[in-house]
């Protein structure tokens, strides 16, 4: 249960007061919106404990509802719903469309996985929509509120990003032009673009989601004007906001101000909208406004007390004033649940989490009709930001000239801070091939006309034998780059015991982005023994088997699931095509060649596939001796005993698989665009997982990850900058460009059912496959002795596979046994 209140000192949960004629102990306005809240932490952090407590309240959500999709809103000690009090009344409503919100959040965030769950709730969504639509279509605002028909057109939108053919499309769509209707002003005109719920009538801060629901509605939804009219109150009336130094309570039709009370839900929604903004349009002052308006949580505010405790979760119930300026320090379930949908999203936007802790100088405005031109913001260490008045809003002012939607400096070059103030110059080494080095360019680009004061300059890691070579060489010379995107998990751990690389998730931007990109299990295995992460997770190649369709489908046969079919397999797909007695063409190629990375490709992908996650070493104690690890040997020893894995090399420049040579390989998506460059129009090919061992239930199945990581090294001056570059790499787009250009996989959390990136995976064919396997990965141990590891398995590999000189359990055991020397003798 959510309770209502919490009061001060001891802040014991309590119940509606005699004012509002103790309605209740809990209601479902709040517990709508708190749902909201555990699902988007839930998505976040992958914590099942969330899950759960995000389940419970969904439940209690679809209780209230009384079968023809209307909701009543307060319960009792007892149960009892409240059925008399015009707050609580059966209807179609404020609770009736945060409910609509927080029953659409958990189909977009637990989708198929919690079927059986939707399943009981989707009758529940599926009658108050059908509700919803009467309103609507009668040309009425939910509950007669714009900020209701927000809430309620959210939750439409987060269904529609789970299923983009759903058939809410239509009503989302007339949600949102009844929404954009109400807009009241223009940029030069009071109220100035305000949202309100009908003409003639104040504009309230108390949950303002119309410009939120309007930018994703237009993103989603496909009509620029939706996003268009999102901007309107966002340019214009929330612009006036920042010039004046605070955010108003209110705002008449003639634009006059009314500045307290102060809360929470009149601050929230702005933050969300802000950033609701800066994703659909790309630019990123909509996400700096987001954090300046944020701040007002941390202390940025007139009372200069932060509103929202970080230990605790709990958030005051807001700032009375103005004279004198009091905080109330009771804690109500709307103040907190309000704090944490803002906060979530700010803290996980690195533009906005690099100015959450800016605040206005100089006296606030009172007048909105007459707010300065500029206004400056003090931030950390001295740094400021300037605004002011532009032609479509406000503008960031850099060194007292106006600069563009996207140009932001980072905290080491700020004007005025006690860092350098003149341009700054990073140096970026990306891997040295052509495509990855046109999109490091590409990006460097962008981030050099958006960043004048911070600019980067790409050299692709210098010629050596591996980049592992290179940037350890480098280290030791003292001659590393400020950033490098090609740092393998071989390298970091090494690379961390040197000294040489920057702790990233304590970096603002960079663990902002972190936040957004991935969650714990992402991160788990990343954590060095500080429990740190010092590589930033770019990319993955999760390995999958690739096979010719034609080929397979002329020997009979599908992919294979387990390792005894795949036996099975290379036997039909072997063949004598010159008719000379000997075998020509194979089902695969495994190489013979013993260097330590060649395990990428055969014996780990197949370990991973049957050893439930588990990798080589943990906890710095060998664990490879085991089942899964027997397994893998034995079905590539079988392999070679049985004459169906060529004994030989094929000639360097030369693939066997796409000339049909071989019929399968377990190969990374990288691997897609090299077949497309090259144009075998004869060839059709599919991808399936790496088969486990026999008996291993598929949910237990893994790919082998092959993580790319950012590294900053130690050497940097300007760790801030470079941080909030790496952000940069990382983003959204720039994600796209690595999925477009370079048939490569983001390391990011729900890639293969986020919107944002269907197209781009379907650019490419099997890419949508592969994706499916970024969270179903593992890659290489965070040891500094891994290669050392690789070396030993890949002799265990040449003695008990390719030659059976030795038993395949021997061999594994001599490799466990000299693996715990190494490890032992750190």
């Amino acid at each position: 249960m959510v309770s209502l209140y919490a009061e001060a000192p001891d802040y014991r949960p309590t119940g509606s007061p005699a004012r509002d004629r103790f309605e209740g102990i809990a209601s479902l306005d709040d517990a709508a919106r708190a749902a909201v809240v555990y699902l988007r932490e839930y998505e976040a952090t992958g914590d099942t404990v969330i899950r759960n407590d995000a389940v419970r309240i969904l439940r209690f959500v679809t209780a209230m509802e009384q079968g023809d999709g209307e909701f009543v809103n307060f319960i009792d000690s007892a149960g009892r719903l409240n059925r008399d009090a015009p707050s609580s009344r059966q209807s179609m409503s404020y609770w009736a469309a945060r409910s609509i919100w927080a029953l659409g959040e958990a189909v977009r965030v637990l989708g198929p996985q919690d079927s059986t769950l939707l399943k009981s709730m989707r009758p529940v969504l599926n009658r108050a929509v059908s509700r919803m639509a009467e309103e609507i279509d009668a040309g009425r605002l939910i509950g007669g509120s714009t900020t209701a028909t927000s809430e309620a057109l959210l939750g439409l939108l987060a269904v529609q990003r789970a299923d983009t053919a759903n058939a809410l499309v239509p009503l989302a769509t007339r949600t949102a032009r009844l929404l954009a209707a109400h807009s009241e002003g223009d940029n030069k005109t009071a109220p100035w673009g305000a949202y309100v719920d009908r003409a003639g009538v104040p504009w309230h801060a108390w949950g303002a989601r119309s410009p939120e629901a309007l930018a994703i509605a237009g993103s989603a939804l496909g009509h620029s004007e939706f996003t268009a009219s999102a901007r309107k109150e966002a340019d214009g009336l929330w612009g006036r906001f920042l010039l004046a130094g605070g955010i108003p309570s209110a705002v008449t039709p003639n634009g006059t101000a009314t500045w307290y009370p102060q809360i929470a839900y009149g601050i929230g929604p702005i933050v969300e909208g802000y950033l609701a903004l800066a994703e659909v349009t790309g630019q990123r002052r909509y996400a700096v406004f987001a954090g300046l308006a944020a701040g007002w949580f941390l202390g940025n505010n007139p009372a200069g007390v932060s509103m929202y405790d970080e230990k605790t979760g709990r958030t005051f119930d807001g700032i009375d004033g103005p004279s004198p300026v009091k905080v109330n320090r009771n804690s109500g379930a709307e103040s907190t649940i309000e704090a944490l949908l803002a906060i979530q999203k700010a803290t996980s936007n690195p533009d906005a989490a690099e100015y959450l802790h800016y605040r206005p100088v100089g006296n606030q405005s009172p007048l909105l009709a007459n707010v300065p031109e500029r206004r400056e913001y003090a931030g950390p260490g001295g740094s400021r930001l300037v605004l002011r008045r532009g032609p479509a809003g406000v503008e960031i002012a850099l060194d007292d000239q106006s600069v563009g939607d996207n140009e932001v400096a980072p905290r080491d070059a700020v004007a005025g801070s006690d860092k350098p103030s003149t341009p700054i110059t990073l140096t970026y080494w990306p891997a040295a091939n052509p495509v990855e080095t046109s999109v490091a360019n590409r990006l460097a680009s962008q981030w050099n006309q958006e960043h004048p004061d911070v600019q980067v300059r790409v050299q692709p890691l210098p010629a050596g034998r591996s980049s592992e070579e290179v940037l350890l060489a480098a280290i030791v010379a003292k001659a590393t780059p400020d950033v490098s995107s090609n740092v393998s998990s071989a390298l970091l751990a090494r690379l961390v015991r040197a000294g040489g690389v920057v702790r990233l998730d304590n970096r603002v931007a960079t663990s902002a982005r972190l936040r957004e990109r991935t969650n714990a299990a992402m991160l788990a295995s990343l954590r060095l023994p500080d429990g740190g992460i010092y590589a930033f997770p770019w990319k993955t190649n999760p390995m999958m088997l690739m096979y010719n369709v034609d080929l397979f489908k002329a020997a009979g046969i599908g992919p294979p699931r387990t390792q005894s079919e795949l036996v099975q397999a290379w036997h039909k797909l072997a063949r004598d095509t010159d008719g000379d007695g000997r075998l020509d063409h194979w089902a695969m190629w495994a190489t013979l060649k013993t260097t330590w990375y060649e395990r990428f490709y055969d014996f780990y992908p197949l370990y991973l596939a049957s050893s439930g996650g588990r990798t080589l070493v943990n906890n710095g104690k060998i664990v490879f001796d085991n089942e899964a690890a027997v397994a893998a040997l034995d079905v590539l020893r079988r392999g070679f005993a049985e004459g169906v894995l060529p004994r030989s090399n094929f000639a360097l420049g030369r693939d066997p698989f796409a000339d049909g040579t071989v019929a399968m390989k377990i190969i990374g998506p990288w691997f897609v665009k090299e077949l497309t460059d090259i144009k075998i129009p004869s060839l059709h090919y599919d991808v399936a997982p790496v088969p486990g061992a026999d008996g291993t239930d598929p949910a237990n199945r893994y790919a082998f990850a092959d993580l790319r990581s950012i590294a900053i090294f130690s050497t940097t001056r300007y760790p801030d900058a470079a941080a909030s570059f790496v952000a940069y790499l990382t983003s959204p787009a720039a994600d796209r460009m690595l999925i477009e250009e370079a048939s490569q996989l983001p390391y990011r959390r729900r890639l293969a059912t986020d919107p944002r990136f269907t197209a781009s995976l379907a650019k490419w064919p099997t890419l949508s496959t592969y994706a499916n396997y970024v969270e179903r990965s593992r890659d290489l141990d965070l040891d500094p002795d891994v290669v050392e590891i690789f070396d030993l398995l890949s002799e265990a590999y040449e003695e008990s596979a390719i030659y059976q000189t030795t038993t395949v359990k021997d061999a594994l055991a001599k490799a466990a046994r000299e693996a715990r020397n190494i490890v032992n003798a750190r």
